[in-house]
């Protein structure tokens, strides 16, 4: 409620209703980034056709082309991984060798780095759930009397 109050303490909404509030609220979103789920990495690499050369890359006779490609299969498949963060740095590394290799363009390697840009809901950030005009009404109650 803390969040809801702080929210509607800004001058944006002193002029809204409360379902306007409500409203605009609702419709807040945030941008963010997420752990993507390893399936959905493999996944796009077979959809687009780069996973049959990671495969095949493994027996390269090229030890840097074989060991990324071994490294990426390895991550990949590894069942104890979820999910991985493609912010990391050695993680964006990894995906910026197999462009340099011409194992994936880089079309294909920033469709895969966009998988973790996502759009929330304001609310769900901060753990509120949908919010409605009552909830409106008692937060503006808890401003008035703060």
């Amino acid at each position: 409620m803390d969040e809801l109050i702080a929210e509607l303490s800004l001058p944006a909404y002193a002029s809204m209703t409360d379902q306007e509030a409500a409203d605009s609220i609702n419709a807040k979103t945030v941008a963010s980034t997420r752990l993507v789920p390893i399936w959905e990495i493999k996944q796009h690499a077979i959809l687009n056709g780069y996973w049959p050369l990671l495969k095949a890359g493994q027996l390269n006779s090229d030890p840097q082309v074989a060991g990324l490609c071994l490294s990426v299969i390895d991550w990949v498949e590894d069942p104890k991984l979820q999910t991985i963060d493609l912010t990391l740095v050695p993680v964006q590394g990894m995906i910026a060798g197999l462009v340099s290799f011409g194992l994936l363009t880089q079309a294909q390697a920033d469709a895969m780095m966009d998988m973790k840009d996502v759009v929330l809901k304001w609310t769900q950030t901060v753990g509120l759930p949908e919010v409605g005009i009552g909830l409106v009404i008692n937060a503006r109650k808890e401003l008035i009397s703060a």
